[in-house]
């Protein structure tokens, strides 16, 4: 499990974030961009990554300003 901020969108209606150099692609999370989840890693190829979010409570939001609420 990785927090993640997702920070794109891709065409095909999945959310775009990072994990150190690997681009990873999340399903469905097109209407989560600004905010950081956790994600499971599902797929890992060597320079991209998919993942699936991982549902909880414990979510954290990104403010365009760079601060987080909890």
């Amino acid at each position: 499990m990785y927090d993640m901020l997702l920070n794109a969108r891709s065409p095909k209606g999945e959310g775009i974030g990072r994990i150190n150099d690997i681009v990873v692609f999340v399903k469905n999370a097109k209407a989560r961009i600004g905010k950081i989840h956790k994600v499971k890693i599902t797929k890992l190829h060597r320079t991209f990554a998919y993942a699936e979010l991982i549902q909880g409570e414990d979510s954290k939001y990104f403010i365009g300003n760079g601060s987080l609420i909890v």
